[in-house]
């Protein structure tokens, strides 16, 4: 089955609009498309009502919420809410704390000799949910650094000479918003949560994975994404034989951004009978 779960546009830090991003599904042939932005719902205010009624792509509305951790990695996506409402609200609330949180890193970085301006930003970014992506692609720009990469790890990473702490919300509320808003909480990226994204041998660390994900099933998590882009074929079959024992719906997500990360092409490919089950809680 042909089908991307976890995408994002340019309401957050991706480089497609909305309705871009429902083409592109359309064009390489996708059978379920989910767009699931950072802390952010907005982009579904873009998304023509007729596109929900295409016998061909099943659009699903989603969301990837940042939550509080140690490594700064642990995101809960959410799917198919009903109170939208209810969850646009607590982001926007979110989404305002990070506006003050990057007049901050502006800040900072006018303080050190690099001129940037928020205006500069906002027409980087196209969206509402600015993000330290969008910082590092304005420094790429004015040409104070030679690529994203090095944006973050020399000013941008945790700790690094711009960075600000953001507000977060804590796992266990990220999961009981999307819950109480009678959506599917799913755990993104489960090894990143350990690793914040880094390099890790297969073997490593299980037992802590489990673990963290088996205090997140008490906490309401209804499933994890065992299908990502870089995910090795021994990580996902962890996760397959950790979904099984625990009873959660597996889903499978590229985490595409367009140009922002040129290396992960939307769409996957993965069996039916490892998703049918997440598929089947949507209806």
């Amino acid at each position: 089955m042909v089908l991307d779960l976890h995408t994002h546009t340019t309401a957050s830090d991706g480089t497609l609009k909305p309705m871009e991003l429902v083409e592109k599904a359309k064009l390489i042939g996708l059978e379920v498309l989910a767009i699931t932005d950072h802390d952010t719902v907005t982009g579904f205010h873009q998304i023509d009502d007729t596109v929900y009624k295409d016998p061909k792509l099943l659009l699903i509305r989603g969301v990837e919420i940042s939550a509080e951790y140690p490594t700064d990695s642990l995101h809960i996506l959410g799917y198919n809410f009903e109170n939208s409402e209810k969850v646009e609200k607590v982001l926007n609330d979110l989404i305002e704390y990070r506006n003050k949180r990057n007049e901050l890193i502006l800040e900072k970085m006018n303080q050190h000799g690099f001129k940037v301006t928020m205006e500069e930003l906002k027409k980087v970014a196209k969206g509402k949910a600015i993000g330290r992506p969008h910082f590092a692609r304005l420094m790429v720009e004015k040409g104070y650094v030679q690529s994203m990469d090095e944006a973050f790890q020399k000013y941008l990473k945790d700790g690094g000479l711009f960075f600000v702490e953001k507000k977060r919300l804590k796992p266990e509320e990220a999961i009981e918003l999307i819950k109480e808003s009678g959506g599917i909480a799913i755990l993104a990226h489960p090894y990143q949560a350990l690793h914040d994204g880094k390099p890790y041998p297969i073997t490593q660390d299980i037992e802590t994975l489990e673990d963290l994900i088996k205090y997140l099933v008490s906490k309401g998590l209804d499933g994890v994404e065992a299908y990502y882009s870089t995910h090795l074929p021994g990580q996902v079959e962890e996760l397959l034989r950790i979904a099984e024992k625990y009873n959660l719906v597996v889903t499978a997500g590229s985490d595409f951004h367009g140009d922002n990360r040129p290396n992960i092409k939307l769409g996957m490919n993965v069996p039916y009978r490892h998703v049918g089950k997440f598929l089947s809680k949507l209806f």
